[in-house]
């Protein structure tokens, strides 16, 4: 790799190792056209990955999406009571969102993670390339990430997938690191800002970190340290002018979190929407004590690993800002290991209210992402420090895409149901569709989340669309008990007689119930697909069910 000779007349060669003097300036780097084509390359990896990893639609992307249609249509799916709770991501629904006016749902996710997506490439090759200035090494760096992210995850936490509002604020993070090892502080500022404003949880815990480190820069004494380590004065013009545009860029999406944290809510209802937060409808992702063991024994290794490699090459101004944000990332996931520590039922811990209200605030999703990402920087940092990589690497290079793109396909069709069983469902809801009015109020499956995707019905309530608010948690948690509750006390006799499911329909409003294994039922179904029955509860019909399946 040859030399590229700077203007910078702190780096003096008593400054700079042989091997630093290789590497250009951040603005250099920032200009150079291989960048944008890489960029390019890095996107595209993307999009492959996660189109083959999380088809469309995606977990999450029919709770994102249809809040999403609804917040700009209102009578859209009126009545589905996740959908008219409170909107937490307004940002995302403003933008993405607008979309779902003019073109079907399918096609708003494609043209979202084409976006979405197009951020974090970005992000993700002006941050490597700040940190490894060759060639590759962002294409590189990205597919040992993905291979580790496909391998899995501590809390939950995922780059990849279908488009919400996280992935563009990672990708507006990666962005900002990069403007703020590059020095450019406003810009480093607006990116943050962006951050916050898609998904201030993400953002917040992103600017902590960065605060953080910088916290820590002031704290230590370069004097020692080569020049070309200090980060260059911040004037207070320059200072002034990036808190103005990082207020004005983050707070249309801080506005409404704040809101939403601050609403008027009497303390018990606060106190309960909290609780069935944190353990048990997001437990997965905010109580340590429910984390798998293999993923605490695999971070550990990510952090064996990349302390390892965090000393394994000369660093630059970008290597220590980038490390130092990981490190508080890990400090900040610690103090959440200590405050969900202790005795189940919950209620027995120390403080366990505070601890809870604490703990609801995801203390562990940055750890979680950065922690592999910090391992894939450093890794390729470490291969590029001297010289390029031998050719015979670049067959190494093949077998990680191959072999990561295969386990993700079969992991995600593992996780899929069968295509005759996926179609199935999607005939019930082209039936709902196409054949039923607007104002049906239906309940489906427990795993079934498409329903409003591809039904465009609304529902009574789901496990997956929880709303975020404390009171819209404490309703979405009485529906479910209530219809645990009914369909355990009912099935006392080992049937569901039909006064019984007109009943439900008076307690409740549900006009149809659509059934996979409940039963029996002495109603007629409406509908009868594949494992499918759909029952109308406003029916009078006590006919036993049919006989042949309608559809197939």
């Amino acid at each position: 790799m040859s030399a590229v000779v700077t203007n910078r007349p702190d780096l003096t060669p008593s400054h700079v190792s042989p091997a630093m003097s290789q590497r250009p300036s951040a603005q250099v780097l920032a200009t150079r056209p291989g960048n944008r084509w890489e960029t390019l390359g890095v996107w595209l990896s993307l999009l492959v990955y996660s189109l083959l990893h999380a088809p469309i639609p995606a977990l999450n992307e029919p709770h994102y999406l249809t809040k999403a249609k609804h917040y700009w249509l209102p009578d859209w799916c009126q009545g589905d009571f996740f959908l008219e709770s409170v909107d937490a991501h307004v940002v995302f629904y403003q933008t993405i969102g607008v979309l779902t006016l003019w073109l079907p749902l399918p096609v708003v996710a494609v043209i979202g993670r084409l976006i979405a997506l197009a951020i974090v490439a970005i992000g993700w090759t002006r941050l490597v390339r700040t940190l490894t200035p060759a060639t590759g090494a962002a294409t590189v760096s990205l597919w040992i990430f993905l291979a580790l992210q496909t391998l899995g995850n501590w809390s939950g936490e995922w780059l990849v997938g279908g488009v919400e509002s996280k992935v563009f604020a990672y990708g507006f993070l990666f962005w900002s690191l990069a403007a703020w090892c590059q020095q450019r502080v406003i810009a480093a500022a607006s990116l943050a800002g962006l951050a916050i404003a898609f998904h201030p949880v993400v953002g917040v815990w992103g600017l902590f970190a960065i605060i953080g480190t910088r916290l820590c820069e002031s704290l230590v004494n370069w004097r020692n340290r080569p020049t070309s380590f200090k980060s260059e004065p911040l004037g207070w013009g320059r200072f002034s002018i990036a808190v103005n545009c990082f207020v004005l860029t983050a707070l249309p999406g801080l506005i409404p979190a704040i809101r939403l944290i601050t609403a008027p809510v009497d303390s018990t209802t606060r106190y309960a929407g909290t609780y069935n937060q944190v353990y048990y409808r997001l437990a997965h992702h905010l109580d340590p004590m429910l984390f798998l063991p293999q993923a605490y024994w695999g971070y550990l290794a990510l952090v064996i690993l990349w302390g390892a490699l965090a000393y394994g090459v000369s660093p630059s101004l970008a290597s220590r800002r980038t490390r130092c944000v990981i490190l508080c990332s890990i400090l900040f996931a610690l103090c959440g290991l200590a405050l969900g520590y202790g005795p189940r039922p919950p209620r027995e811990m120390p403080w366990f209210a505070t601890r809870m209200q604490l703990l609801k605030f995801y203390p562990f999703r940055l750890a979680d992402m950065l922690l592999p990402c910090g391992v894939a920087w450093s890794l390729t940092e470490h291969l590029w420090h001297r010289a390029r990589p031998p050719r015979r690497s670049w067959l190494l290079f093949a077998a990680l895409v191959i072999s990561t793109l295969g386990y993700a396909t079969y992991h995600a069709q593992a996780d899929r149901i069968t295509k005759a069983q996926d179609s199935n469902w999607q005939n019930v809801c082209r039936w709902f569709r196409e054949s039923q009015p607007a104002d049906v109020l239906v309940q489906t499956p427990h795993d079934r989340y498409t329903f409003k995707w591809y039904a465009e019905r609304p529902e009574y309530v789901t496990f997956k669309d929880c709303p975020q608010d404390a009171p819209g948690i404490v309703e979405w948690n009485r529906r479910m008990i209530f219809l645990a509750k009914w369909y355990q006390v009912h099935f006392a006799d080992q049937v569901y007689t039909a006064d019984e499911m007109r009943g439900l329909h008076q307690e409740s409003g549900i006009t149809h119930v659509v059934t996979e294994t409940l039963g029996p039922i002495e109603m007629s179904p409406v509908l009868e697909i594949g494992p499918y029955r759909v029952y109308d509860l406003r029916s009078h019909s006590e006919s036993p069910p049919l006989e042949s399946s309608l559809g197939e």
